[in-house]
């Protein structure tokens, strides 16, 4: 959103990105990752838990609590995957609609220095983008296909792909 509004409306952006347009952005953000957290915790509560209640993952997510229930999980397996869609697929999405129009606006550019700062501004965040959803699709797409079987693998796959990109951040920028 940033990168767009810089581009693509460079001598507006102070009135267009204010602190309330921002709170506003992030205070939605935070709304919608509450609701979409929520509903897996209420589901999850409810189920009958006969066996062990040692999840096995390095933080207590949705998937491995429910799986640890003695009756069908059939439900909790759909909100587990639309909610682990939307959460991916959202943000990607919102990231490639925006950078579509960042490219179709710096195509524009007569000036190839200028065009070439315009994608360099993009480029870092790009890199950050894909160094985020690659492991983690990775690792959905492992953990659904059932490819890594060792526990203990897969908490690694999901640990690295969850701090590597923020350990990199600084580094990048």
């Amino acid at each position: 959103y940033d990168r767009l509004i810089a581009i693509c409306w460079p001598l507006r952006y102070s009135t267009i990105n204010t602190n309330l347009r921002m709170l506003l952005i992030i205070a939605g953000i935070w709304s919608l990752v509450i609701l979409l957290e929520i509903f897996p915790v209420i589901f999850a509560a409810r189920l009958p838990y006969c066996s062990s209640r040692e999840v096995q993952s390095c933080c207590c997510e949705h998937g491995p609590v429910y799986k640890l229930a003695c009756t069908d999980i059939s439900y909790n397996r759909q909100l587990a995957a639309a909610k682990t869609l939307t959460a991916l697929l959202g943000p990607l999405t919102f990231i490639i609609f925006t950078y579509v129009i960042v490219v179709v606006a710096v195509t524009r550019i007569a000036s190839i220095s200028q065009r070439w700062k315009a994608f360099h501004t993009c480029l870092t965040h790009l890199l950050l983008v894909l160094l985020y959803y690659m492991p983690v699709i990775l690792a959905y797409i492992l953990g659904n296909l059932r490819l890594v079987q060792n526990v203990d693998l897969f908490t690694a796959i999901l640990t690295v792909s969850v701090t590597l990109p923020q350990m990199l951040n600084p580094i990048i920028y």
